[in-house]
C-alpha cells in the first residue's frame, strides 16, 4: 500500500477559490466587528454605573467621562467622545442607551442620535411623548415604537447613518415649524451690516447676517467667482492677508452691486436706481483746461476718474454744455453697448477680459471705448474692447494705449513717459504710432513685475502706481505679505536641511569589554580601598592583587570569557 504525502501548494490560488477566501475574510470581519461591539457595550454599561454612582468625580477625580476615559484607560478620542455622550444623556434617554448597552446598536449611531435629541427642550419632550397610536418599526412590522424614540432606537439598530440622519432631520422639521419662524426673527433681529470709512478711499465691511441672508451671500459668491485653484489656497500656516479668492470675492461683491443698481427691477429712490451720479461739461470731460472739475454725488473727482466712471454701467454721467446748459446725454444710449451689442462682444471675447494673462470672467467686464466716446468715438464693436474693472481702469491712466487688431483681440501697449493717442499701436518707427521708441506690451508690463519685490498683490498691482495717499497702506500691507513669505521660505530651507544632514543611521559594533573604542586611552580612576585586601596578610596582599587582575569577569560585572574572548579576536585583527 503506497502513501502519498503533500506539499504545500505555493502557487496563487485559482479564480475558483475567490469566492470562498471573500467569504472567510467576511466571517472573520463580522466576528471582529461583533466582539468590538460587544465590548463598547460592556465599557458603556460600566460608565454609565461609574456615572450614575458619581465615581468618576469622587474616585478618579474628572468630571468630564470623555477625559477620564483618554487619559487613564487610553480609548481613542473618537469612541470615548460617543461612550461618555451617550452615558451622560442615558437617564433623558434610557431606550437609547439601553439599544446600546445590548448590543442592539452601535454605539456611534447612538451617540449622533441622543446629541441631536438633546439640541432643544421641545426636541426633548417630543422624542418622549407617546404616539396616539403604536407606530410599527419599518424594518420589522412585529415591533411597536411607542415614542419617537423608540423609532429611533430602530434606526439606529438597523438603519444606514445616512437614513438615520435623514429620519431625525425629519422630526426636527415636524416639530420646528413655529420655533424655526421665532429663530428667523431672533436673526433678523440680530442681523446687521456696517460700513465704515477708512479715510483713505477705502471702505470698512462688518456686520452679522442671518442664516438666509448668509446663504443667499455665499450661493452667489460660489456662483459669480471661479473655485480657487491650488496656488490660490495656501495652508493654515501661511497667514496670508490678501488671498486671491477674497480679493475675487470682494470683486463679485461689487458686480452684484453695480449690476442690480443699474437694473430696472432695482429698488428705486425719488425714481432712481442704486447708481452714482456723475455731473461734467462736455469741454471738461473732453480734457480742456476749463477750470472745472466734474462732480460725483456732489463731491469734485479729477477728470481722469471722470472719464473712467463715464464707461461705466453702475454711473448715469449727467453731460452738458456749460456755455447753454443743454444737456448733451443724460442716460446711457450714446457711451453703452445695447444688449444684442454687448452679447455680440462676450462671443468675440468668452474668455473674458482682453488684458493676457487676467482671469476675470466675461460676466465682470465692462465695455471700454478705444476712442473715448466724450471725443467722438462710437459705441460700435469696432471701438470696444472688453475689459476687467481693474484693467479697465489701467487703461485710463497715462501712457496706455489699446488697438484692436480682430473681433475680440487688440494689442495693449504702454508708452514711457508720454500720454498715447487713442488707438495707436506699437509705435517704433517715426511714422508708426506715437513714433517713441520705448514702447512695452501689457504681457511684458506683467513679466517685469513678476517676481519682483513689490509683487504682492492678487491683481498684480504695480510699484508706479502705488499712489501718495495710498502708498502707507500698500507699503505696510506689502511688508507683511513679504514677512510672511520670508517665513516660509525660511521653514521650507530648515525642513530640506534637517532632511540633507540628519545623522546616518548608526552601524552596530561588538563591544568592548572595557567599555573603550578602538585607540581610546584607558580612564584613570581613583583606587577604590578593597577591604578583603586590607585584612590579609602584607606578604599575600600583592599575590591576591595580581590574582583578581587575572581573573575572569564576574556575572556582576555583566561580562563573559566569550566577550573578552570576541573583543581580543576584534583587537588582533590587522589594521
Amino acid at each position: 500500500m503506497s502513501h502519498c504525502t503533500t506539499t504545500p501548494n505555493s502557487f496563487p490560488p485559482l479564480v475558483s477559490d475567490r469566492p470562498a477566501q471573500a467569504a472567510a475574510i467576511r466571517s472573520t470581519l463580522d466576528a471582529a466587528a461583533s466582539l468590538i461591539n460587544t465590548q463598547h457595550a460592556a465599557v458603556l454599561s460600566s460608565v454609565i454605573e461609574m456615572k450614575e454612582q458619581n465615581l468618576h468625580r469622587s474616585e478618579f477625580g474628572f468630571s468630564a467621562l470623555r477625559d477620564l476615559l483618554v487619559s487613564q484607560f487610553d480609548f481613542t478620542f473618537n469612541t470615548a467622545g460617543s461612550i461618555a455622550a451617550i452615558a451622560r444623556l442615558s437617564g433623558k434617554f434610557r431606550l437609547l442607551a439601553q439599544a446600546a448597552t445590548t448590543g442592539r446598536a452601535r454605539i456611534d449611531q447612538v451617540a449622533y442620535a441622543v446629541r441631536q435629541l438633546d439640541q432643544t427642550t421641545a426636541m426633548r419632550l417630543f422624542a418622549r411623548t407617546p404616539f396616539r397610536t403604536p407606530v410599527a418599526s419599518p424594518f420589522d412590522p412585529s415591533v411597536q415604537c411607542a415614542t419617537p424614540e423608540a423609532m429611533v432606537s430602530e434606526y439606529c439598530a438597523h438603519a444606514s447613518f445616512k437614513d438615520l440622519r435623514r429620519h431625525l432631520d425629519e422630526l426636527w422639521a415636524s416639530i420646528a415649524e413655529e420655533s424655526e419662524l421665532f429663530d428667523e426673527l431672533g436673526e433678523q433681529s440680530m442681523q446687521r451690516l456696517e460700513l465704515i470709512p477708512q479715510g483713505n478711499g477705502m471702505w470698512s465691511l462688518e456686520g452679522q447676517l442671518s442664516e438666509a441672508t448668509g446663504r443667499l451671500l455665499d450661493k452667489y459668491l460660489k456662483t459669480a467667482c471661479p473655485p480657487p485653484r491650488q496656488e490660490d489656497q495656501g495652508t493654515e500656516d501661511e497667514g496670508g492677508l490678501l488671498p486671491p479668492q477674497a480679493n475675487r470675492h470682494a470683486e463679485a461683491l461689487h458686480q452684484l452691486l453695480a449690476g442690480y443698481g443699474s437694473s430696472p427691477q432695482a429698488a428705486t429712490r425719488h425714481g432712481h436706481t442704486a447708481t452714482l451720479d456723475l455731473t461734467v461739461d462736455i469741454e471738461t470731460l473732453q480734457g480742456k483746461d476749463t477750470g472745472r472739475l466734474p462732480l460725483l454725488e456732489g463731491q469734485p473727482i479729477s477728470v481722469a476718474r471722470a472719464r473712467l466712471l463715464a464707461c461705466e454701467a453702475g454711473v448715469i454721467p449727467s453731460v452738458f454744455d456749460y456755455a447753454t446748459g443743454e444737456a448733451v446725454e443724460l442716460g446711457r444710449a450714446l457711451r453703452l453697448p445695447n444688449t444684442a451689442l454687448r452679447r455680440k462682444l462676450e462671443l468675440e471675447q468668452p474668455e473674458g477680459c482682453a488684458w493676457q494673462g487676467c482671469d476675470r470672467p466675461v460676466a465682470w467686464t465692462e465695455a471700454h471705448h478705444i476712442q473715448h466716446w466724450a471725443d467722438g468715438g462710437a459705441t460700435a464693436a469696432e471701438n470696444l474692447i472688453l475689459l476687467c474693472r481693474f484693467h479697465h481702469g489701467r487703461i485710463h491712466t497715462a501712457g496706455w494705449s489699446v488697438e484692436k487688431t480682430g473681433p475680440g483681440q487688440a494689442v495693449i501697449t504702454h508708452h514711457e513717459g508720454h500720454e498715447a493717442q487713442a488707438g495707436t499701436g506699437r509705435g517704433g518707427s517715426e511714422g508708426d504710432g506715437c513714433g517713441c521708441s520705448d514702447w512695452r506690451t501689457d504681457q511684458d508690463m506683467d513679466a517685469e513685475n513678476e517676481g519682483s519685490d513689490w509683487d504682492v498683490f492678487p491683481t498684480g498691482l504695480y510699484r508706479s502706481e502705488w499712489s501718495e495717499a495710498m502708498k502707507p497702506d500698500l507699503d505696510a500691507l506689502a511688508e507683511t505679505i513679504e514677512r510672511d513669505r520670508c517665513l516660509e521660505a525660511i521653514k521650507a530651507s530648515k525642513a530640506k536641511c534637517r532632511e540633507k544632514f540628519k545623522a546616518p543611521t548608526p552601524v552596530p559594533v561588538l563591544s568592548c569589554p572595557s567599555e573603550r573604542l578602538l585607540g581610546e586611552a584607558p580612564q584613570h580612576q581613583a583606587a577604590q580601598p578593597d577591604p578583603e585586601r586590607d585584612r590579609a596578610p602584607r606578604h599575600a596582599r600583592g599575590r591576591q592583587s595580581t590574582w583578581k587582575a587575572h581573573a575572569p569577569h564576574t556575572k556582576a560585572s555583566g561580562r563573559s570569557a566569550t566577550d573578552r574572548s570576541s573583543a581580543q579576536t576584534l583587537l588582533s585583527l590587522p589594521a
